[in-house]
């Protein structure tokens, strides 16, 4: 477990730094609230994957169809946030919406990459 949240703390900092460095050599304009997209991410994606890895620890067997569960969630609670974000700032939706397609792809690249390297007796030593 302590291994998943390493993971995804590595990809929170690595997005960050890209962000940044991205303004910083006027690649692309900063989003207007990238820091509030990146936590929501990042934390959407923590505690599904906990979630997930709790489930195939404990009931294996259900455990494809909690992943698929979990990808619908993810995808309409992303959905909001979005249609929070234009709505709350229709000028500057199009960088912070495309920032969040990015940063949920390297978030979920990710998590399927950490629950397909651990096997289900693995998680009790991290």
């Amino acid at each position: 477990m302590i291994r998943y949240l390493i993971i995804m703390l590595a990809v929170l900092v690595f997005l960050s730094g890209l962000v940044w460095l991205g303004n910083g050599q006027g690649w692309w304009p900063l989003p207007h609230m990238w820091i509030q997209v990146l936590v929501f991410l990042f934390l959407a994606t923590l505690i599904i994957g906990f979630n997930l890895v709790h489930i195939r620890k404990k009931q294996p067997q259900t455990f494809a169809l909690f992943y698929l569960l979990s990808i619908a969630v993810k995808m309409v609670a992303g959905l909001a946030f979005i249609f929070f974000l234009v709505w709350d700032n229709p000028a500057h939706a199009s960088p912070t919406v495309a920032l969040f397609l990015v940063a949920y792809i390297f978030f979920t690249i990710a998590e399927v990459v950490y629950l397909l390297r651990t096997s289900p007796g693995q998680e009790h030593r991290s």
